[in-house]
């Protein structure tokens, strides 16, 4: 815009300068045409400068000048009397301006030298000498109305073009604002009315182009917020949808073994324990995912406060490991385990982190047979450590690899009211998120690899 602006005022002084220019060529012509005319830079100037007839010139006390395209002094003829050695725009007007404080008559003219470089001669005479020689004021009347219509004409023509440029520049200046304007205005409103895939494209100068970025941005950001939104509202949905089936569906076995127990329907005691034992197993169930629910939502809440200590990372594992050994030798699999010697102290909070680890492990015991090897390492390396839950059991199925994380996905992709919450990996992927670490599965047909990486220097979540 800065530009347009300085092309426009640039274009308006030079305009103004030709027609000074004109103006004072007409007088030239009007005063000294009949008498002098070897006094005229158009008449005397010459492309091998030096050879310019300045005699006429010399005897009114005036000098030749001939200036270079940046207005420079680069050889004179006759004796110069000013200091002069370079013009300034406004000190040329001023040169030209015919009043009291001009001691000067001058006259240029444009032309160009022996070796083709664009030069200008210009002829200076002091106004006291030549009014010894010349009764300037002395215009017959006819002169002087002919002088003065010209005059008129040529300021009428210098208003007309300076309209007739104003005009075009306000032309060319709204086509370059409205467009871009009409563009984001029209961007605006789609936004407002919920259209986030709206872009803005089109040319502008830098300024509008600016607009143009930091609106884009703006869009994408807003389109990425409305599909998280939308991301975030259908996984509340199925979630409640998952929560009234896991929890519909033992509550009814419940109320109905209840039931009969409470109408004397069951007389055999056997039975009578077992749905008893059946009551129990599915309150259980209940209870587990209540609290699974309550521990996620935790989890999830950005209020929530995690303390850290500092302990020994293999210590604490080698004894997560002898709790789970148990359970491994019940269903008949294979657990072994690689922890380091040494200490590794990290700081981390002990609960958390077993919830997340025993959740790992409790999943290859409930979704895989007997005779399946579970190895549980412990990987110390220079700037973080490794947890690594590998199994090489049924595996878990390409179409659940993306979403295994995410609340209420089951290995078995089924809901089945005797299997787990479907939150285990959720609470787990949380937990080691709230340590600024990281849990990725990587799977293939008959293995399943669990790693969680934890940097040393965290310092605890607040």
């Amino acid at each position: 815009m800065t530009r347009s602006y300085v092309f426009f005022a640039f274009t308006i002084i030079l305009l103004d300068v030709f027609l000074f220019a004109l103006w004072q060529q007409r007088v030239d012509r009007k005063l000294f045409d009949a008498a002098v005319p070897m006094i005229r830079a158009s008449e005397v100037v010459r492309p091998d400068y030096r050879d310019i007839p300045s005699d006429t010139i010399e005897r009114f006390e005036g000098w030749v000048e001939i200036l270079d395209e940046q207005l420079r002094v680069v050889y004179v003829k006759g004796r110069k009397q000013d200091q002069t050695d370079q013009y300034t725009l406004p000190a040329m007007m001023n040169l030209f301006r015919d009043g009291e404080d001009n001691p000067y008559w001058v006259s240029m003219t444009p032309f160009r030298t022996v070796n083709g470089e664009a030069h200008y001669c210009l002829v200076k005479l002091p106004k006291s000498h030549l009014s010894q020689h010349f009764a300037v004021n002395n215009m017959t009347d006819r002169q002087v109305a002919d002088f003065m219509k010209w005059s008129i004409g040529m300021l009428a023509l210098f208003v007309l073009l300076l309209v007739l440029n104003v005009y075009g520049y306000s032309r060319w200046t709204a086509a370059k604002f409205t467009n871009p304007l009409s563009a984001i205005a029209a961007g605006i409103r789609s936004i407002g009315n919920g259209n986030y895939k709206k872009r803005l494209r089109y040319e502008a100068n830098y300024e509008l182009a600016v607009i143009q970025e930091h609106f884009n941005l703006m869009a994408d950001r807003l389109e990425k917020a409305e599909q998280e939104k939308q991301r975030l509202e259908e996984s509340k949905r199925r979630m409640l949808v998952d929560i009234s089936h896991d929890l519909k569906t033992p509550i009814t076995t419940i109320q109905g073994y209840a039931k009969a127990l409470q109408l004397g329907l069951i007389r055999d005691e056997t039975k009578k324990q077992r749905y008893l034992a059946l009551i129990h197993d599915k309150a259980e169930l209940v209870t587990e995912l209540i609290e699974e629910v309550f521990e996620l939502s935790k989890l999830e809440s950005p209020d929530y406060k995690m303390t850290t200590e500092e302990r020994d990372l293999a210590e604490f594992v080698r004894q997560l490991a002898a709790d789970f050994y148990d359970q491994f030798e019940e269903k008949g699999m294979v657990f072994n385990w690689k922890i380091p010697a040494h200490e590794v102290n990290l700081s981390f909070n002990p609960g958390l982190l077993y919830r997340a680890i025993s959740n790992l492990l409790s999943n290859a015991i409930k979704y895989n047979p007997g005779g399946t090897a579970v190895r549980l390492e412990l990987e110390d390396a220079a700037d973080h450590v490794e947890l690594v839950v590998w199994d090489n059991g049924v595996g878990i199925p390409a179409e659940l690899r993306e979403r295994v994380f995410e609340a209420f996905v089951r290995g078995d992709a089924s809901r089945k009211s005797d299997g787990g919450t479907g939150l285990g990996l959720t609470i787990a992927k949380k937990a080691i998120e709230w340590h600024e670490g990281e849990l990725t599965l990587e799977s293939s047909p008959g293995n399943t690899l669990f790693r969680v990486k934890l940097a040393k220097r965290f310092a605890g979540k607040t």
